[in-house]
């Protein structure tokens, strides 16, 4: 019997599994009122999950899937019950205890996500069986591209114990992260590796924000082109990708713009793609696009054949500066870029990006 392999999937919840409107004081206000059927999914999000579920029984590589969000666990029972109804099969859900921050004045940190990401992203790490690959989902809101990366090099030891706090500390993280990295990272972390890191825009940010982060990361307009780059990694079936199609709903020529997007941004190349394009097109739900070249599509045939991925996700670029990054992703650098502070970015150019469940 062949040995399983072990993925992790692991999804941030608010903007990337839910549609939330934390940017008006009214959304936010409406959040601990609302009920699992007044929460929305994001647009594709569902059938992607149950696709790479469904994908990794079949492929004897069983996937764990898990959920970070910045949210507070009084909403908890409202988010079980959506993920309940939208028939999604987790192993784990965390929430960040906002309540604990407000009473012991902690304001700041009721906005700032890398330390409490990067706290808790660590704390799973150790629980991890080595040889496991794992899969980092987010969005562009809050500070995800720049916190998944940071963790993956941390899990690569790429980053180290010394650098890992010159980061937090530029970062302007509460003291009580930095002391809980610290302790965490005082022994070797499992050995295992981070597959990918997958983006949404919902700003969204202009690409060469999220290409500072290297060929790791990869983002996306909507589940569909992310589908498709799943489908070329080999992670999602052909099946999967006509659901998340079906799921988003857009019109036959707007999912041939997508089509055509992905291949411009070379998120993923249309000639490795064709048995998804080729089924759309025929169900009539997308108009039809180009094929691709010759060589790249007998090259995706012969690939296919054997078991191997179309498109195997990017390697591991250079090291990014992640002190430097720190300041233009970090709630305090929103702070002192506001002020006109020299922080490296000019006064009025730091990108808002940490607005988050709690702002």
């Amino acid at each position: 019997m062949a040995r399983e392999r072990k993925s992790i999937y692991l999804w941030d919840l608010d903007k990337t599994y839910l549609v939330s409107h934390f940017e008006s004081l009214r959304g936010l206000l409406r959040v601990p009122f609302e009920s699992a059927a007044d929460k929305i999914a994001v647009p594709g999000a569902i059938a992607l999950i149950k696709g790479l579920h469904r994908t990794g029984r079949r492929s004897r590589s069983p996937i764990e899937l898990h959920f970070l969000s910045a949210s507070p666990p009084q909403i908890g029972n409202a988010i079980r019950d959506k993920l309940a109804m939208d028939g999604i099969e987790y192993d784990g859900i965390t929430f960040k205890n906002q309540f604990r921050n407000l009473v012991r004045g902690r304001f700041n940190a009721l906005l700032e996500q890398i330390g409490y990401k990067t706290q808790k992203l660590i704390e799973h790490a150790r629980d991890v069986r080595p040889g496991t690959t794992e899969y980092l989902f987010g969005d562009d809101w809050e500070s995800d591209p720049f916190i998944y990366s940071f963790y993956a090099d941390i899990v690569a030891r790429r980053v180290g114990p010394q650098l890992a706090l010159e980061v937090l500390d530029a970062a302007g993280v509460h003291r009580q992260h930095s002391r809980a990295v610290k302790n965490l990272l005082a022994e070797p972390l499992p050995r295992f590796r981070i597959g990918g890191v997958f983006i949404l825009r919902q700003r969204p940010l202009p690409a060469q924000s999220l290409n500072a982060f290297g060929r790791r990361l990869v983002w996306f307009d909507d589940y569909f082109q992310c589908a498709l780059r799943l489908y070329g990694a080999g992670l999602l079936d052909v099946g999967g990708v006509v659901d998340v199609a079906r799921d988003i709903g857009l019109p036959p020529s707007e999912l041939a713009a997508s089509f055509a997007a992905a291949d411009a941004h070379r998120m993923v190349g249309r000639g490795r793609v064709g048995s998804p394009r080729h089924r759309l097109v025929s169900a009539g739900m997308m108009l039809p696009v180009a094929r691709g070249g010759w060589f790249a599509r007998g090259a995706s045939t012969a690939r296919r054949s054997i078991g191997r991925p179309t498109e195997p996700l990017g390697g591991v670029s250079d090291l990014p500066d992640y002190v430097a990054l720190a300041r233009q992703w970090s709630y305090r650098g929103r702070k002192e870029a506001a002020r006109g502070d020299d922080t490296g970015t000019p006064s009025g150019e730091a990108p808002d990006l940490e607005t988050g469940a709690t702002e």
